[in-house]
């Protein structure tokens, strides 16, 4: 296994929605090798985009056979639940061609808090995937702190509605622990699906 560390710089492809009530933060996408289309978790073999779109009532016809019209469709999804979608990592060294977590560190966190900022109607931020230390949620636990952004308290309870709470601009913003949706995970898709059903008021 090619064992060299190689520097990235995330894709621009965030992509705002109004009025967004929640927010999905993920940490950083695969390889390009290793990327469907040009847009957040590109992996087609992913859960995540297939548990929105049964969410939303919308179907996914472009995902292997157009990446751009695929990025649309996402995008409409997310219109469609008021949900916006970024990674946490802006910069990251990554070994080799590896996706797995502990093969990834992020150098630069995204400017989440400004986007937080932006958007006062937010309600929730949901954090898929918790048990190592370099998931989304232990992740985000890690950008508050250097951010100096208060938080309370954390409790790890992917999928039971509860995880903590950051105050941005006197705001408390509920943020939920979720299970992964990657397929590498244990977690059944209808668990995961239910949950993000939770977490998105459904």
């Amino acid at each position: 296994m090619n064992s060299e560390i190689f520097t990235e710089t995330h894709p621009q492809w965030y992509r705002d929605v109004n009025p967004m009530h929640y927010l999905i933060l993920g940490s950083y996408p695969p390889h390009p090798r290793k990327r469907t289309y040009p847009f957040f978790y590109p992996n087609a073999q992913n859960r995540f985009w297939k548990i929105l779109a049964e969410l939303a009532g919308l179907p996914l016809e472009y995902t292997r056979t157009d990446a751009q019209k695929a990025v649309e469709e996402h995008y409409h999804i997310m219109q469609k639940l008021h949900t916006g979608v970024q990674n946490l990592g802006h910069k990251i060294q990554r070994k080799g061609q590896s996706s797995l977590d502990t093969d990834i560190s992020i150098t630069e966190f995204s400017d989440i808090h400004t986007l937080i900022r932006s958007h006062p109607e937010l309600r929730r931020i949901l954090l898929p995937g918790f048990s190592a230390e370099s998931s989304t949620a232990r992740l985000f636990i890690r950008y508050l702190q250097e951010q100096h952004i208060p938080f309370e308290p954390v409790i790890y309870k992917p999928g039971k509605g509860e995880a903590f709470y950051a105050q941005v601009n006197g705001k408390r913003i509920h943020c939920v622990v979720l299970n992964s949706t990657s397929t590498a995970s244990r977690v059944p898709y209808d668990e995961v699906r239910d949950q993000f059903r939770r977490a998105l008021d459904l």
